[in-house]
Protein backbone atom coordinates (compact mmCIF):
# COMPACT_ATOMS: atom_id res chain seq x y z
CA UNK A 1 0.00 0.00 0.00
CA UNK A 2 1.58 3.39 -1.31
CA UNK A 3 1.36 6.22 1.67
CA UNK A 4 -0.47 9.63 -0.17
CA UNK A 5 1.40 12.54 -0.27
CA UNK A 6 0.41 15.09 3.04
CA UNK A 7 -1.42 17.45 0.32
CA UNK A 8 -3.71 14.84 -1.41
CA UNK A 9 -5.16 14.39 2.35
CA UNK A 10 -5.48 17.54 2.66
CA UNK A 11 -7.19 18.76 0.09
CA UNK A 12 -9.24 14.99 0.70
CA UNK A 13 -9.72 16.61 4.33
CA UNK A 14 -10.74 19.86 3.03
CA UNK A 15 -13.34 18.95 -0.08
CA UNK A 16 -14.82 16.87 3.26
CA UNK A 17 -15.18 19.79 5.36
CA UNK A 18 -15.48 22.45 3.05
CA UNK A 19 -19.28 23.35 4.33
CA UNK A 20 -17.45 23.04 7.49
CA UNK A 21 -15.04 25.16 7.11
CA UNK A 22 -17.12 27.85 5.60
CA UNK A 23 -19.78 27.97 8.05
CA UNK A 24 -16.71 28.27 10.58
CA UNK A 25 -15.16 31.67 8.71
CA UNK A 26 -18.93 33.17 7.76
CA UNK A 27 -19.57 32.44 12.00
CA UNK A 28 -16.61 34.94 12.93
CA UNK A 29 -16.20 37.19 10.38
CA UNK A 30 -19.73 37.34 8.75
CA UNK A 31 -19.97 37.24 5.34
CA UNK A 32 -20.80 33.56 3.72
CA UNK A 33 -19.29 35.14 0.31
CA UNK A 34 -16.45 36.50 2.39
CA UNK A 35 -15.76 32.70 3.62
CA UNK A 36 -16.42 30.92 0.49
CA UNK A 37 -13.34 33.29 -1.10
CA UNK A 38 -11.21 32.72 1.95
CA UNK A 39 -11.71 28.52 1.81
CA UNK A 40 -10.93 28.70 -1.97
CA UNK A 41 -7.84 30.71 -0.65
CA UNK A 42 -6.60 27.54 1.33
CA UNK A 43 -7.34 25.63 -1.51
CA UNK A 44 -5.13 27.25 -3.89
CA UNK A 45 -2.42 27.55 -1.53
CA UNK A 46 -2.39 23.89 -0.13
CA UNK A 47 -2.14 23.00 -4.42
CA UNK A 48 0.84 25.75 -4.74
CA UNK A 49 2.43 25.18 -2.05
CA UNK A 50 1.68 21.89 0.51
CA UNK A 51 3.10 21.58 3.64
CA UNK A 52 6.82 20.21 4.07
CA UNK A 53 5.32 17.51 7.27
CA UNK A 54 2.76 15.48 7.12
CA UNK A 55 -0.13 16.77 8.84
CA UNK A 56 -1.75 15.01 11.79
CA UNK A 57 -4.88 16.59 12.27
CA UNK A 58 -6.14 17.75 8.81
CA UNK A 59 -9.39 19.58 9.94
CA UNK A 60 -7.99 21.65 13.01
CA UNK A 61 -5.06 22.48 10.29
CA UNK A 62 -7.49 23.49 7.92
CA UNK A 63 -9.48 25.42 10.25
CA UNK A 64 -6.17 27.10 11.52
CA UNK A 65 -5.48 28.17 8.03
CA UNK A 66 -8.91 29.51 6.97
CA UNK A 67 -8.96 31.44 9.97
CA UNK A 68 -5.76 32.85 9.57
CA UNK A 69 -6.40 33.20 5.42
CA UNK A 70 -9.23 35.30 6.89
CA UNK A 71 -7.85 38.05 9.17
CA UNK A 72 -4.96 38.21 6.10
CA UNK A 73 -7.77 39.11 3.95
CA UNK A 74 -9.38 41.04 6.72
CA UNK A 75 -6.53 43.17 7.00
CA UNK A 76 -5.58 43.73 3.30
CA UNK A 77 -9.34 45.11 2.71
CA UNK A 78 -8.94 47.42 5.56
CA UNK A 79 -5.68 48.22 4.45
CA UNK A 80 -6.80 48.74 0.83
CA UNK A 81 -9.76 50.91 2.13
CA UNK A 82 -8.17 53.24 4.33
CA UNK A 83 -6.05 54.32 0.75
CA UNK A 84 -8.57 54.16 -2.05
CA UNK A 85 -12.03 55.86 -1.73
CA UNK A 86 -14.67 53.89 -2.87
CA UNK A 87 -17.17 55.12 -5.36
CA UNK A 88 -20.86 54.19 -5.79
CA UNK A 89 -20.43 53.87 -9.52
CA UNK A 90 -17.17 53.79 -11.85
CA UNK A 91 -16.69 56.37 -14.44
CA UNK A 92 -17.48 55.39 -18.08
CA UNK A 93 -14.92 57.65 -19.95
CA UNK A 94 -15.05 55.29 -23.20
CA UNK A 95 -19.68 55.16 -23.57
CA UNK A 96 -18.52 57.89 -25.94
CA UNK A 97 -16.13 55.66 -28.43
CA UNK A 98 -19.22 53.39 -29.12
CA UNK A 99 -21.40 56.09 -30.08
CA UNK A 100 -21.02 56.75 -33.67
CA UNK A 101 -23.49 60.17 -33.10
CA UNK A 102 -20.69 61.43 -31.24
CA UNK A 103 -18.15 60.29 -33.34
CA UNK A 104 -19.72 62.00 -36.62
CA UNK A 105 -20.87 65.81 -34.65
CA UNK A 106 -16.85 65.94 -33.88
CA UNK A 107 -16.24 64.96 -36.90
CA UNK A 108 -18.47 67.82 -38.53
CA UNK A 109 -17.49 70.60 -35.81
CA UNK A 110 -13.85 70.06 -36.38
CA UNK A 111 -14.37 70.28 -40.35
CA UNK A 112 -16.60 73.47 -39.71
CA UNK A 113 -13.86 74.77 -37.16
CA UNK A 114 -10.72 73.87 -39.99
CA UNK A 115 -12.99 75.98 -42.81
CA UNK A 116 -13.68 78.90 -40.81
CA UNK A 117 -9.63 78.93 -40.19
CA UNK A 118 -8.97 78.97 -43.70
CA UNK A 119 -11.51 80.90 -44.87
CA UNK A 120 -10.15 83.90 -42.06
CA UNK A 121 -8.18 86.53 -43.84
CA UNK A 122 -3.73 85.03 -44.32
CA UNK A 123 -2.43 87.62 -41.45
CA UNK A 124 -5.35 86.80 -38.98
CA UNK A 125 -5.21 82.93 -39.96
CA UNK A 126 -1.10 83.18 -39.48
CA UNK A 127 -1.44 85.18 -35.80
CA UNK A 128 -4.30 82.47 -34.56
CA UNK A 129 -2.29 79.61 -35.83
CA UNK A 130 0.95 80.72 -34.07
CA UNK A 131 -0.99 82.01 -31.14
CA UNK A 132 -3.02 78.65 -30.51
CA UNK A 133 -1.31 75.99 -32.03
CA UNK A 134 2.28 76.67 -32.26
CA UNK A 135 1.68 78.64 -28.15
CA UNK A 136 3.86 81.53 -29.41
CA UNK A 137 3.42 84.62 -27.35
CA UNK A 138 2.14 87.90 -28.87
CA UNK A 139 6.01 89.60 -28.83
CA UNK A 140 7.12 86.88 -30.23
CA UNK A 141 4.78 86.87 -33.03
CA UNK A 142 4.89 90.29 -33.72
CA UNK A 143 8.81 89.85 -34.11
CA UNK A 144 8.26 86.47 -36.24
CA UNK A 145 6.40 88.42 -38.87
CA UNK A 146 7.82 91.93 -38.34
CA UNK A 147 4.73 93.80 -36.93
CA UNK A 148 3.56 95.37 -33.94
CA UNK A 149 1.77 93.68 -31.16
CA UNK A 150 -0.94 96.54 -31.56
CA UNK A 151 -1.49 94.67 -35.19
CA UNK A 152 -0.98 90.94 -33.80
CA UNK A 153 -3.67 91.81 -31.15
CA UNK A 154 -5.99 93.46 -33.69
CA UNK A 155 -5.20 89.92 -36.32
CA UNK A 156 -5.92 87.93 -33.39
CA UNK A 157 -9.22 89.65 -32.23
CA UNK A 158 -10.47 89.52 -35.87
CA UNK A 159 -9.61 85.66 -35.84
CA UNK A 160 -11.11 85.29 -32.43
CA UNK A 161 -14.93 87.26 -33.08
CA UNK A 162 -15.02 85.35 -37.09
CA UNK A 163 -14.85 81.56 -35.20
CA UNK A 164 -16.89 82.82 -32.23
CA UNK A 165 -19.65 84.03 -34.62
CA UNK A 166 -19.38 81.36 -37.30
CA UNK A 167 -18.75 78.00 -35.34
CA UNK A 168 -21.72 76.40 -33.33
CA UNK A 169 -19.93 74.97 -30.01
CA UNK A 170 -18.19 78.96 -30.00
CA UNK A 171 -22.02 80.53 -30.29
CA UNK A 172 -23.41 78.31 -27.84
CA UNK A 173 -20.28 78.44 -25.00
CA UNK A 174 -21.13 82.19 -25.63
CA UNK A 175 -25.00 81.91 -25.18
CA UNK A 176 -24.35 79.91 -22.13
CA UNK A 177 -22.03 82.09 -20.59
CA UNK A 178 -24.07 85.08 -20.43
Amino acid sequence: MTKSSPSVELIGALALHYDDLVEYVRRRFQGSQFAREVVHDVCVQLLEKPPQQPVSLPFAFLRRASFNRAIDRRRADNTRDAYFEVTAEVPDWHVHELDGAVALDFEQQLEALLAIIDALPARARQVFLLHRIHGMQQREIADELGISTNMVTQHFSRAMRSIASDWEPARRALAGRY
